[in-house]
């Protein structure tokens, strides 16, 4: 079907098609993602999309700029079949960055607990393997690739389903076609401007903090904003971390302090460190480590559920958001990175860190790093890397591509049995860690190795179940090393499972939940459930160090979880809010810090669903007053490069 419009007409109408679709995607997006905002009501997700139409047109004009700016020129030449082919062209190119992550960002919103931003965006594409990353999500997201190309299509249209007529300039005297065309120049400029900045008048332009205002809950602002317009505002953001300040110096002290002093009686024990980072490792996988009690679930991790109770476990304990680099950061660095700031591609990736690797070689040990993917992807190498891991050993250094996986890396059950083996080859004493990869989309399993007895046909939970089969394997062959009696391992999940959504699982205190233990297997830790507190992944680099017997001061954000003084809180930023979470409650706070949003029995209400109007009031007070002590702390230090003693 072909429309035969003039020219101003054919231009708003192909202008009008990808506005109407940005907004109309905010619809499948919310559906898509209903409880990770909230479960708002109709009623709620048709007003806020009214306001998010202010969003839309802002990101609408950025990217069409161009477009208009070509279109409208107050010249006779614009008219041209060879101009308006040249002008089409760059509707299509900017229209699909428009629209399309928009579609993406629909799944991905899961991952990633936000809308893309340019920092994602870049985190993303310069992963050398991105392009077979995209094709393995196919099976799971097919219906996303269909819908980008229904967009495509209707784009296509638009630019040739429009048949444009010319202007009828010989009825009008040349003058009068002249300021006429100059007029609506000038008027479509002074409008895109306004679309860009947002709105009329003095002030800075929208921005993504903007949503707060039409809002009284955190997660529903993803409602309003879009990804392209929160790609656009993070453009030229440098991810500084905006300094927050409640105390003055001597009460920070008195709360909390990220000074640490060694015993006077402090040796160095030199034994060996191995920190096991499991991808998407939730502790609902286990019985032993559920926060659902009485769960149906059956444990999809027998293994570890064996190694907990010869360990010193952690029932209560939590990452510090929801993606992997978030949760690398904090367990090897103990370094936080809430929201979209990833360390490496931020200002403060030459900031000095006290993080275990970092003190411990000084002291003599040797330090390596297992992971199976490619150098580069989202980063992680390079922020193993600032945190003192000398060699790092990826998917090339590996070096047989027959134990590819085809999407992320090296299977992990091939990953740890070299690891275990070639670890032997350093000098103890060592600290050495390893991120598997492959309970995660598009959750395939080996076809070859260990194919029967699988307790699920799921394909999510069987490669949970192959996942504890490849760590299982990797203890085997460690057993039979030199170096085996004489370490501490950490087994540690990067994040919890974000792969369940609308179910019981999916909820702000179980999502962030993960699994947390201590083994030792010449028994110096004895074996001890410590449910009392909630524990963080911050917590763990304090926890080493002081293992280890270091023996000089050092600074970390976090507390040795094992020592008494240990807070009992834990801190993460998840669906928008700040979270504190203690054994008995969750205290859901505004970004800002400033306003409580929430108090939850997480004994009794695991899916946060019951807001408390009565609980006690002195131990929220003191949780609230130790989550901004600690926010203060952190932004103080990062910003001005105090997270090392000696820095």
């Amino acid at each position: 079907m072909k429309l035969r419009l003039s020219y101003y007409r054919a231009t708003l109408l192909q202008l009008a098609i990808p506005l109407l679709l940005l907004w109309g995607l905010r619809f499948p997006f919310v559906c898509y993602n209903i409880s990770a905002l909230g479960n708002p009501s109709a009623e709620t997700i048709f007003r806020l999309s009214f306001y998010g139409f202010q969003f839309d047109i802002c990101a609408w004009a950025w990217f069409n700029a161009l477009f208009i700016l070509l279109r409208f020129l107050p010249f006779n030449f614009t008219q041209r079949k060879g101009y308006l082919r040249a002008t089409d062209i760059i509707y299509l190119l900017t229209n699909t960055l428009l629209l399309l992550p928009a579609m993406a960002d629909i799944p991905f919103f899961q991952f990633n607990g936000s809308h893309l931003r340019w920092q994602t965006l870049l985190t993303i594409w310069t992963d050398p393997e991105i392009i077979s990353i995209i094709f393995s999500f196919f099976k799971d997201y097919w219906w996303v690739f269909i819908s980008g190309f229904v967009i495509l299509g209707i784009l296509f249209w638009a630019v040739s389903g429009i048949h444009i007529l010319p202007l009828k300039s010989t009825r009008i005297p040349t003058l009068r076609v002249r300021l006429y065309q100059v007029g609506i120049f000038t008027t479509v400029v002074v409008l895109t401007f306004i679309c860009i900045r947002g709105h009329l008048g003095p002030g800075r332009p929208l921005s993504i903090g903007d949503a707060v205002w039409v809002t009284s809950q955190a997660s529903h602002r993803n409602i309003v904003l879009n990804a392209p317009f929160c790609i656009i505002r993070s453009l030229h953001r440098d991810y500084r971390v905006e300094e927050m300040n409640f105390f003055n110096k001597n009460k920070l002290a008195s709360i909390r302090s990220s000074l640490h002093h060694p015993l006077d009686s402090m040796t160095l024990l030199k034994k060996n460190i191995f920190i096991i980072a499991i991808e998407s490792g939730s502790s609902i996988w286990m019985k032993n480590l559920n926060p659902v009690k009485n769960d149906t679930l059956p444990s999809l991790m027998p293994f570890l559920d064996s190694l907990s109770q010869k360990s010193v476990a952690f029932p209560n304990a939590y990452t510090t958001g929801i993606r992997s680099i978030e949760g690398i950061t904090a367990v090897f660095g103990g370094v936080p990175t809430f929201d979209e700031m990833v360390l490496m591609t931020s200002p403060y990736f030459t900031n000095s860190f006290d993080t275990p690797a970092n003190l411990l070689k000084k002291e003599g040990y040797a330090t390596r790093f297992y992971f199976g993917g490619n150098h580069g992807s989202f980063n992680i190498d390079q922020t193993l890397k600032i945190f003192g891991f000398d060699e790092i050993i990826s998917r090339e250094e590996y070096g047989n591509e027959k134990d590819y996986d085809g999407g992320w890396g090296i299977w992990d059950h091939k990953m740890g049995e070299y690891a275990a083996r070639d670890i032997t080859t350093l000098p103890q004493p060592f600290i050495a860690g390893w991120f598997t990869l492959n309970p995660h989309g598009p959750f395939d399993v080996p076809d070859d190795w260990e194919t029967e007895g699988y307790v699920s046909t799921d394909p999510m939970k069987k490669t949970v179940e192959y996942e504890d089969r490849a760590i299982r394997h990797f203890f085997d062959v460690a057993k039979m090393q030199p170096w085996y009696d004489n370490t501490i391992f950490v087994i540690v999940a990067d994040h919890g499972c974000r792969d369940l959504k609308e179910t019981i699982y999916d909820s702000s205190f179980i999502l962030p939940h993960i699994t947390l233990m201590i083994f030792s297997p010449d028994g110096s830790l004895p074996p001890q459930r410590i449910e009392n507190i909630a524990v963080s992944q911050l917590d763990i680099a304090s926890t080493l160090i002081d293992l280890a017997g270091y023996p000089r001061d050092y600074i970390s954000l976090g507390h040795n979880i094992l020592s008494p003084s240990h807070p009992g809180y834990a801190i993460m930023f998840i669906h928008g809010a700040f979270q504190i979470c203690s054994a008995q409650y969750a205290v859901r706070l505004s970004a800002d810090m400033k306003r409580i949003e929430g108090v939850y029995d997480i004994r009794s209400d695991f899916e946060m669903k019951r807001p408390l109007s009565r609980f006690d009031g002195k131990e929220v007070n003191r949780m609230v007053e130790w989550g901004r002590a600690f926010l203060q702390d952190y932004s103080e230090r990062i910003n001005n490069d105090r997270l090392s003693f000696n820095s």
